[in-house]
């Protein structure tokens, strides 16, 4: 997410800031040993229990300190909010073919195109709008509470959703509106839950560097709680536009066991860079 701010010092602070908030962005992570001998609470239905504030837990922008709790690093060469913002987009566009979706022929010359022009009014990546990030890319949300018996509801900066798990479809097709999160519903699969997200608005990409989707695509995603670390998977399927259904990185997280903590105000966006953006480099 882009806090737009005039001057290097906010571009500093939002790049501080996105180190902070965004692990889910960059993936990966490995929890702490204390954290995965923890016995796994369980509710009266024997399902682990998702409810809490999640943080930490690995990454190369954020660690844990053990209770969950995360310590800031700024990775950027020479210490540069600029080179933070170009070494994060390197790393978003260099990995192995399979970690990258594999679109049909006809879609590549677009997906160029928006990673090329994906900060100006031309393609605009919705997240340099201020916009949501979408499923899967808004990665797991920073808290889990459980609103009823019928729903849990995933808070996220800025943003909220929820996930309805007393066993309800997806509306008929006919029926869909197009979201930018869709319709979730999920489902206990042993000690994952399994959740379905379908009615998409289109809009929302999947991935930095011009990855875009349809609306007719489906989300499928798998979070396991053992002990005190949460693993989130997450699966798109979009055959009109896919070969193959594409893998999101796993995000883990530990569990903030901090009867005290406090989730901090996430600043607020406001976009006013696009039409006085003249390069095309973007990350």
């Amino acid at each position: 997410m882009r806090h737009a701010c005039i001057g290097s010092v906010c571009v500093v602070v939002a790049a501080a800031w996105f180190s902070a908030v965004s692990v889910t962005a960059q993936g990966g992570g490995q929890a702490g040993p204390a954290a995965t001998a923890v016995e796994t609470p369980r509710d009266a239905n024997g399902h682990p229990v998702l409810t809490g504030v999640w943080g930490g837990g690995g990454g190369r922008e954020a660690e844990s300190d053990g209770a969950g709790n995360t310590r800031l690093s700024f990775f950027a060469r020479k210490g540069t909010a600029v080179n933070f913002e170009r070494d994060s987009g390197i790393g978003q566009r260099v990995r192995p073919r399979d970690d990258r979706p594999w679109y049909r022929p006809e879609f590549w010359d677009r997906v160029q195109f928006n990673d090329v022009h994906g900060h100006n009014v031309l393609a605009p990546d919705p997240t340099f709008q201020c916009m949501p990030a979408g499923v899967p890319r808004i990665g797991f949300p920073r808290a889990v509470a459980q609103v009823n018996e019928h729903t849990l509801a995933f808070l996220y900066d800025l943003h909220q959703r929820f996930v309805y798990i007393d066993g309800r479809p997806h509306p008929p097709v006919e029926e869909w509106i197009g979201t930018w999160f869709g319709h979730s519903v999920g489902h206990w699969e042993g000690d994952t839950l399994v959740i379905s997200t379908v009615d998409f608005n289109g809009q929302e990409w999947i991935g930095w560097p011009g990855w875009y989707t349809s609306p007719d695509k489906e989300v499928i995603e798998r979070i396991t709680r053992v002990g005190n670390t949460v693993r989130w998977e997450a699966t798109v399927h979009d055959p009109s536009m896919f070969l193959k259904p594409y893998v999101a990185r796993p995000i883990v997280r530990e569990f903030n066991a901090d009867p005290m903590v406090e989730i901090p105000e996430p600043l607020p966006c406001l976009e006013r860079d696009l039409q006085n953006m003249h390069t095309r480099e973007r990350g």
